[in-house]
């Protein structure tokens, strides 16, 4: 082949097409596989950057002027890094996501990062005396020392042997000019699983509703299978035992569990059944970690693969299932990046190219896998019962009666009794908050000016631990002002709550018990998310603290009481979600209580106990609540029963957006005149304004999914025609998991 059809690294639209390079004689027989990475001259400084190559030809396609072909430099990996299947999901993503090849085929790629390797040394038996060797052993001196450490060590870093033994490299080096000692370069891998730390385990007896699981989801009738367990029933056994007939047929999985869900704790269960052949991926492991964990997922050195949404992307070629935890959970949609892709979409494409099982697990299934599967596109499993255990009880306290009575503090007076009545019998307690910091909000009592963000136009969160405010959207902190910048006074409070006041009410309260607290200020650190769990796993604290990343996943026998502080916080979302979100988040914090032979118990603080949503989740009544929120969303035309099209545009000049907005609407109007599509009037977005850019939102509502997509593109295609957009950012999205 002299030709190679390249995707050029950069993701700009006007570039979003396959580009022709040469194949020069000295890389003839070496790039010869679709897939291949390559270095590649570009533009008329001819700057190198990477290209993808998707396919070979004799010639040039018609048209293109052959003096205008450039070579390409150099082949940049030795193999494929993109297979043709999964070149075929790009292609399918760019359309399905609105996004440019290059942006699809970089997500479904790790960014390249050079090997790392360790100089190591080792005695060369082969090509030495023995009794050389035991001369040297015999001085008892610095190169004895070496060799005694090698003698039966084999290929050992030298990092390792000057650290271990306290010496520098002189010795090696005289051993080395000696004969005696070789060195040489190898490569390790970044990012490995410490699989010591989990004990082997084989598993337990199943019960009938396990193996009736296990067994449908074993059948592959072609369609996913939607494995709706109550907390407790039992469902990370039935995807280790899918898992171990997947590996005895020699296909691979995919475990997908929401970022916050990724705990040690959820690992090791994988790790004790499989050992080394499970290898994890996230978002706070490197660059270099994750492409040696992709490396080792490319060349079959592992069987099973555990992570966030990303994870979706492992480059297995003989899947057999792919499992997705918890697949109510937002955090499986990229909002925030190009292309946004649903992982769950993602994996039900695989399925497609692949043939290999789709399993969505939940205790609290969305509204809309839900809907699929009463209409008989997903199969419908069920796990009714807890394994061996009890469900929790469940106590509501309307914080309306509790104010009545004169208690204005964040416990109710049950719950703060339960907290003691657990210190006393050296039992564990979960305090749930999803909301981080000390205080909502900081307001002057004299005129009422909230302490807000310059560049976002939302309240700073006071954050007790650097005594500053914060903005949760751009990251900027300022100091207290001790005076009101508005009026001067000197009166300054702060008002509503958060994890860190709730911690700081129990050690008021409760100065006899041992606290951790679990959110996004005490996990900045690599690794402090395990070494939090590990803490209150020993029994180093009484109650645990924590916002959603406590809410999941997490097993531990001693907790019998868990407290979930302001159950209606979610309520007051802008969102058509929000009952949803709630009715999850009540059941999945519920379900951390109880999980062993001790009897366990719920306290649901709300202001809204009558909320259908609340009531549901307090009586274990997921059909209830579906009922409920099915009808309500089928009188006010949400998802599942419509599609929704948001269109967001932002930028630093607020009037520049606002008429770019106003246009688009106005273009959308000119092509609807038949009134297929209801259109919404462009309003302000729910944050109108982060990082100092303006963010102004619009609409768009139709039953057909695809016409709706080809209306919104091809109008936001003539707004580019009609006004230049270098200024300003246009984001759509359909049916995203909030309102923007």
């Amino acid at each position: 082949m002299k030709y190679a059809a390249v995707v050029i690294s950069i993701t700009a639209k006007a570039l979003d097409h396959v580009f022709s390079y040469a194949i020069p004689d000295r890389l003839q027989s070496r790039l010869n596989k679709k897939g291949m990475r390559v270095s590649i001259p570009f533009g008329k400084g001819n700057r190198q950057i990477e290209g993808y190559v998707i396919g070979f030809a004799d010639s040039l396609p018609e048209g293109i002027d052959i003096s205008k072909i450039k070579e390409i430099s150099d082949i940049l990996e030795q193999y494929p890094v993109i297979s043709e299947k999964r070149i075929a999901l790009a292609y399918w993503m760019q359309t399905e996501y609105y996004s440019t090849l290059s942006d699809c085929m970089q997500c479904i790629i790790p960014k390249k990062v050079k090997s790392k390797t360790y100089k190591c040394a080792y005695i060369d038996f082969e090509n030495v005396d023995i009794k050389a060797i035991d001369e040297i052993i015999a001085k008892n001196n610095k190169q004895s020392r070496v060799l005694r450490f090698l003698i039966d060590g084999g290929s050992v870093p030298i990092s390792h042997i000057r650290g271990f033994l306290g010496i520098d490299t002189a010795p090696i080096n005289a051993l080395v000019k000696k004969g005696i000692v070789k060195t040489e370069e190898n490569e390790v891998y970044r990012g490995n699983y410490n699989t010591a730390r989990a004990v082997k385990n084989s598993g337990f007896e199943l019960t009938d509703e396990q193996k009736a699981a296990v067994e449908a989801i074993l059948e592959n009738d072609g369609r996913p299978v939607l494995l709706k367990g109550v907390t407790g029933s039992g469902k990370t056994e039935v995807y280790l035992r899918v898992i171990e007939k997947m590996i005895e047929r020699g296909k691979q999985s995919i475990v997908l569990v929401p970022e916050i869900s990724l705990t040690p704790q959820t690992v090791d269960r994988f790790i004790s059944r499989f050992g080394d052949t499970v290898a994890v991926t996230h978002s706070r492991m490197s660059d270099g970690e994750r492409y040696d964990q992709w490396r080792r997922a490319a060349s079959s050195e592992i069987a099973v693969m555990i992570g966030p949404r990303s994870a979706v992307f492992t480059p297995f070629e003989n899947i057999g299932a792919i499992i997705i935890d918890e697949e109510h959970e937002s955090a499986y949609k990229a909002d925030q990046q190009s292309p946004k892709y649903d992982a769950r979409e993602i994996a039900l494409k695989l399925s497609e190219l692949y043939g290999c099982t789709v399993v969505l697990g939940s205790a609290t299934p969305s509204v809309v896998s839900y809907h699929k599967a009463e209409a008989g596109a997903y199969r419908l499993v069920e796990m009714k019962k807890r394994v061996n255990l009890s469900p929790p009880e469940m106590i509501v306290t309307d914080m309306r009666e509790e104010l009545a009575a004169g208690n204005r503090g964040i416990f109710g007076r049950d719950l703060k009794e339960a907290i003691k009545r657990n210190l006393d019998e050296k039992k564990q307690t979960i305090l749930f908050l999803n909301r981080r910091g000390h205080s909502t909000f900081v307001s002057c009592r004299s005129c009422g000016h909230v302490m807000t963000c310059e560049n976002c136009n939302v309240n700073y969160t006071y954050h007790e631990y650097n005594r500053s405010l914060m903005c949760h959207y751009c990251g900027a902190s300022v100091a207290i002002p001790e005076k009101c910048p508005e009026c001067g006074s000197e009166y300054i409070r702060y008002f509503g709550v958060g994890t860190q006041r709730i911690e700081q009410e129990v050690i008021r309260h409760f100065p006899q018990a041992r606290v951790l607290r679990m959110d996004a200020d005490t996990t900045r650190e690599k690794n402090s998310h395990t070494e939090i769990l590990d803490r209150f796993r020993e029994h180093d604290a009484d109650i645990l603290i924590g916002t959603q990343m406590i809410a999941k996943g997490l097993d531990f026998p001693d907790v019998t009481l868990v407290g979930i502080i302001a159950a209606d916080l979610s309520l007051n979302l802008n969102d058509y979600h929000s009952g949803e979100i709630t009715y999850q988040l009540i059941t999945q914090v519920a379900g951390r209580a109880g999980r062993a032979e001790k009897p366990g118990r719920v306290f649901v603080q709300t202001y809204c106990p009558e909320h259908y949503s609340i009531q549901a989740a307090v009586n274990g009544n997921y059909e209830s609540f579906y009922e409920q929120e099915r009808e309500f969303r089928r009188i006010m035309r949400y998802p599942p029963f419509t599609n929704i099209f948001f269109v967001l545009v932002s930028g630093e000049d607020e009037k520049k957006v606002y008429r770019v907005i106003m246009t688009l609407h106005e273009i959308m109007r000119r092509y609807n005149k038949k009134g297929d599509f209801e259109l919404f009037a462009p309003t302000p977005a729910v944050i109108s304004k982060i990082k100092r850019k303006y963010r102004y939102r619009m609409m768009v509502r139709a039953d057909d999914t695809d016409r709706l997509k080809k209306y919104v593109l091809y109008t936001i295609e003539k707004l580019g025609a009609h006004m230049p957009l270098d200024d300003v950012s246009v984001n759509i999205s359909l049916n995203p998991n909030y309102s923007f």
